[in-house]
């Protein structure tokens, strides 16, 4: 009993208090404002950052080393990721005990001040949303369901946990392969970090992925949607059916993924079945909180035209939002091969859109920045199907 408890505790540490730390040490990229810096997006902040530093360290350990290559990339992440948080909570604690605090330290209470001051029936609204989100968690944990697909993801972070290996032993087979047979597969190190997270909390990767990874990933899923219902809804925030709208529109979302099983292919499907898998995170996690960052673009651009009768100044309000884009974009390609074209792909729709509202060409210039990562992936990609680095796995 006590090794499981120990075993939570960990989780809890490597997937809440490492990324919430590492966001607050870096929440100076967001808008100083209480409402930007919250609890929640400083903590979706961090683990963008989070996954985006196990990338980059992942990739060359994986491509690189040959032998003892997650050992290697545990150790390198795990000593920069902990610096990291160490130095967050420094900033967080320091600040929070020091007379002149940021608008970020009243997070929580803002939150509980705004439900005291709902009315009856939109807590009612809220108390539904929350129970149907409860309902999908636990419905998730419980029944597990098995996919095909396991006997390939799963035993791939199996065995970087128990055998210290990064996608060079066949899981169909059980012998050794090169890691440019299995190229497309490989890039998505979001296995990997799974990987991570089931060696340093000592939990098996299968239960990891089946039983922790739903409880993990279903809440950022609807914390996202809950933060573009904000965006969507805050035009009517002086009329009294706005607080009950936003309720509303997270049940209406609930139960579309609820009931959104028509198809083993759908996104609903995926985040109720599949929740551990890469692409599951993509479609459920990342495209929408794409929509949700330039949801905020044009909210910004839209104060400028605004205060100044003019968009001369969107370019320095969205700057956070792009390098928020950047890291989304990064993700992205850590879930999927595919999130490399279709992430790129998104986000260019959208600059176009944000391109015709602003009228400002430096956004093509966000928009290219952003997509380096993806431009990164495509090139390793290349290299690895042409098998020019064939030779360093010999």
């Amino acid at each position: 009993m006590l090794q499981v408890l120990w075993s939570v505790v960990r989780l809890i540490f490597w997937m809440v208090a490492v990324p919430f730390f590492i966001g607050q040490l870096f929440n100076f990229i967001l808008p100083v404002d209480k409402k930007r810096r919250s609890f929640g997006i400083t903590y979706l902040l961090g683990l963008l950052i989070y996954f985006a530093l196990f990338d980059i360290i992942a990739l060359p350990c994986m491509i690189l080393i040959k032998y003892s290559a997650f050992k290697c990339c545990t150790r390198i992440y795990g000593v920069i990721s902990v610096l990291l948080a160490v130095l967050g909570a420094c900033k967080h604690f320091g600040v929070l005990f020091t007379k002149e605090k940021e608008p970020s330290r009243k997070v929580t209470l803002d939150y509980i001040e705004d439900f005291k001051s709902f009315k009856t029936e939109t807590k009612i609204y809220f108390g539904i949303f929350i129970a149907l989100v409860l309902l999908q968690m636990v419905m998730s944990l419980v029944y597990a369901p098995f996919d095909g697909d396991d006997a390939f993801y799963v035993v791939q972070s199996l065995q970087a946990q128990q055998a210290d290996v990064m996608n060079t032993i066949n899981p169909y087979l059980g012998r050794s392969q090169l890691l440019s047979a299995e190229y497309r597969h490989a890039l998505a190190v979001i296995i990997m970090w799974i990987a991570f997270i089931a060696k340093a909390s000592g939990v098996h990767a299968t239960i990891l992925s089946h039983s922790v990874m739903p409880v993990f990933v279903i809440p950022l899923v609807y914390f996202v949607y809950y933060e573009i219902a904000k965006v969507l809804f805050k035009d009517k925030e002086n009329s009294t059916g706005k607080k009950e709208l936003l309720p509303v529109f997270m049940i209406f979302i609930t139960l579309l993924i609820m009931f959104g099983n028509v198809s083993i292919n759908t996104p609903a499907t995926f985040l109720l079945m599949r929740t551990w898998q890469g692409k599951t995170i993509f479609c459920n996690l990342i495209l929408p909180m794409m929509l949700w960052i330039f949801l905020l673009m044009f909210e910004d651009a839209k104060k400028v035209g605004e205060v100044s009768g003019g968009l001369k100044e969107t370019t320095r309000v969205a700057a956070p939002w792009w390098i928020m884009l950047t890291l989304a974009n990064i993700l992205s390609c850590m879930c999927t091969m595919l999130g490399a074209g279709i992430g790129a792909g998104f986000a260019a729709l959208l600059t176009l859109a944000l391109l015709i509202v602003t009228k400002r060409k430096s956004v093509i210039l966000g928009l290219c920045i952003s997509v380096i990562p993806n431009i990164v992936y495509v090139g390793l990609f290349l290299m690895l199907k042409k098998g020019w680095l064939h030779t360093i796995f010999n």
